[in-house]
């Protein structure tokens, strides 16, 4: 009679935990964390080898941000079985929010094999396999999770993304057309469908689809950049200065939009508000700023005029750049010419040409600085590299008829001007005639 009696306790027991976890499940749904926390504790103390609980437990502690509690869980929830999927597959998603690459795969990969007609591991795996670059292996996941569910938005979605990168716009287009017929209004394959319009020229349904991205949602900064980008390749430049200046009213930390509104200043010669956009962008990306966001606002700043704050910009790409550096010299070389530092500048076009030995524009460039305070042998010597390394580089024939002309060569000077007639440009044998110093 006892035995009976416990073995009716203890169902009773497993029942009563059972129902606890279902309702902490909806505890968690309802992001009431603290709430489930406290009903999978009970639910473990009547049950202490319930797997489902600690999982569960651990999705609630995943949801308060309390990773290492989370971690324990769904490991202790292997232990209790580990032919049990789900901690696998939750443990992947905890290691790839915390940039634990490696074992995120290994996780995802644990839950695969334990369950290969689970979908989500392999668009997750997917999304980290891209991410390192294997572009191969993300497709075939892809691939995996469509083969389990044929309507696997996320799967278009991304697919679609990647062959839009690969600019295998064919596939791109029909992955997409898939995702939007799944999810009419998933905006984010509306925004990536408008960039394949845009990629291949079909600028109408470029903006129709950017058009409905931003009408699902008002704060997406990418499909404004999308919609700009298409009127700029459209040429109507004001209507995309107009609508970067939108987003920006509506999204100001959308770090595209700075991105594309300070080119396109560039571009228009709109040097002061392009500093301006490089200076929010610099302030947006923070620990993460790119080197190019320095160099681009030195452009800009040197164009103004503002030398010292442009090579304050240049001495900080100088820190930040990692592979070769010579375009940085050439260009602190190029911002001392501006300040009639010609001896300055030549310093830094040294250097620029021992880091590159082949950078045609920094032969040029110190030739002209030489040839400013008339060292005419170092000049020659530049600009004959110069058209050594480009047959076509029409300036440097120009320069060397003039420095060969001041140095009294008028030979030289006019065979030199005859390749640039030849290039198209006649004005140094047209200057040479003027003054009967032409040599036919």
């Amino acid at each position: 009679m006892y035995k009976a009696f416990f073995i009716l306790c203890l169902v009773v027991g497993l029942a009563a935990a059972s129902t606890l976890v279902e309702r902490g499940i909806i505890a968690n749904e309802r992001e009431k964390y603290d709430d489930a926390i406290e009903i999978f504790n009970r639910a473990i103390k009547l049950e202490p080898q319930n797997n489902r609980a600690y999982v569960s437990r651990g999705n609630s502690f995943y949801g308060k941000g309390e990773f290492e509690k989370a971690e324990k869980d769904y490991l202790k929830a292997i232990e209790i079985n580990a032919t049990y999927y789900s901690p696998y597959y939750n443990l992947g998603n905890l290691y790839r929010y915390l940039g634990k690459i490696e074992k995120a795969l290994k996780y995802y990969t644990n839950a695969i094999e334990l369950n290969p007609n689970f979908e989500a591991p392999y668009i997750n795996r997917g999304i980290l396999y891209d991410r390192l670059g294997d572009t191969e292996k993300a497709i075939a996941d892809y691939a995996e999770a469509l083969r389990v569910n044929k309507n696997a938005v996320y799967a278009y979605n991304n697919r679609g993304m990647i062959y839009l990168r690969l600019k295998e716009y064919d596939k791109a287009l029909a992955d997409l057309n898939q995702a939007v017929k799944i999810s009419p209004n998933f905006p984010m394959a509306h925004k990536l469908r408008g960039d394949v319009y845009l990629e291949t020229g079909k600028y109408d349904k470029a903006l129709a689809d950017y058009d409905k991205a931003v009408k699902l949602v008002p704060r997406y900064a990418e499909a404004y950049c999308g919609t700009a980008k298409t009127y700029m390749n459209m040429g109507k430049k004001e209507a995309a200065f107009k609508e970067l200046d939108r987003a920006v009213l509506i999204e100001p930390e959308g770090i595209c939009i700075y991105i594309w509104r300070s080119y396109f200043y560039q571009q228009a010669g709109k040097h002061e508000e392009a500093a301006a956009d490089y200076t929010k962008l610099i302030e947006l990306e923070g620990a993460k700023v790119l080197a190019e966001r320095y160099f681009n606002r030195a452009y800009s700043l040197r164009e103004l005029g503002r030398y010292k704050d442009a090579l304050a910009d240049y001495n900080k790409v100088m820190e930040l750049e990692k592979g070769n550096k010579a375009y940085i010299y050439f260009n602190i070389g190029v911002t001392y010419g501006k300040m009639n530092d010609y001896k300055g500048a030549i310093g830094f076009y040294d250097k620029a040409l021992e880091l590159d030995p082949l950078y045609v524009d920094a032969y040029y460039n110190r030739g002209f600085s030489y040839w400013t305070f008339d060292d005419f042998a170092h000049a020659a010597a530049d600009f004959n590299k110069a058209v050594e390394l480009d047959p076509k580089h029409t300036n440097s024939y120009l320069n060397l008829s003039g420095v060969y002309h001041q140095w009294g060569d008028n030979k030289k000077a006019s065979i030199n001007a005859k390749k640039a007639c030849e290039l198209g440009e006649c004005k140094a044998a047209e200057y040479l005639k003027k003054r009967g110093a032409f040599v036919e």
